[in-house]
């Protein structure tokens, strides 16, 4: 079984897979207290589905070092 890890940014209601989170993603000013690490499938689709959280589209994939 494949575990996905999340970094959820709550200042910007964005969901991050954290194996592929970077410098796109925008989220370098989100204050600590405010960002959150979870493995829960459920409480990632919970805070897609009733507090319009959205999945970042920079971190669906590696993201490669454009020069």
């Amino acid at each position: 079984m494949v575990i996905i890890y999340y970094f959820v940014d709550h200042k910007k209601k964005k969901i991050h897979q954290r194996q592929f989170a970077g410098d796109r993603c925008d989220f370098v000013e989100t204050p600590v207290e405010k960002r959150e690490f979870t493995d829960q499938v459920e409480y990632v689709q919970q805070l897609k589905n009733k507090d319009l959280y959205e999945m970042c589209k920079y971190c669906q994939q590696a993201q490669s070092i454009s020069s």
